[in-house]
């Protein structure tokens, strides 16, 4: 089966020394995984105007962006599916935590669970992608220092079954 592409353009929100994840679970098996808030390009919107979307319905924040941080490129085989990821770092934002603004009709709807902030100690033991930011991400980064952008390479899996 030929792989599909997808472009998935994602925010990075810090507060407190703590990023804000989306906690994901596979409904079919229970496995649970955490990822900035963030999704599928769709029509003609731009990779900020993306980011800013599928936040505001994951999250319920509003974020203004700043700079790309990350690239990266996750295939996953069981599903024919070859994303690329823009990860995209928060200059600001305003609103309320709520999982309420995923749509019932989305796919997501199935497997969004959760939205939380979570320092580097919290990640611990979590599946969290990328997984940068369970460490690494920790020492490059403080408010309103710029960073370069680094491609984090082709992650390639079988399925997101936690196999």
């Amino acid at each position: 089966m030929p792989m599909k592409h997808r472009i998935r353009s994602a925010a990075i929100i810090v507060k407190d020394n703590a990023v804000l994840l989306v906690k994901h679970k596979n409904p079919e098996n229970g496995f649970e995984w955490w990822v900035p808030p963030g999704g599928g390009l769709e029509d003609d919107e731009s990779i900020y105007d993306c980011a800013k979307r599928e936040t505001y319905e994951e999250t319920g924040l509003k974020v203004e962006l700043g700079q790309i941080l990350y690239l990266r490129e996750f295939a996953e085989s069981s599903r024919a599916i070859h994303q690329f990821e823009i990860f995209i770092l928060a200059n600001s934002f305003t609103g309320e935590l709520t999982t309420a603004n995923v749509r019932p009709q989305d796919l997501d709807s199935a497997y969004i669970k959760d939205v939380q902030f979570l320092s580097k100690r919290q990640m611990r033991g979590l599946t969290v992608f990328p997984e940068i930011l369970k460490d690494k991400f920790w020492q490059d980064f403080s408010p309103g220092k710029r960073l370069e952008v680094q491609y984090l390479g082709l992650q390639k899996v079988y399925s997101l079954k936690g196999e």
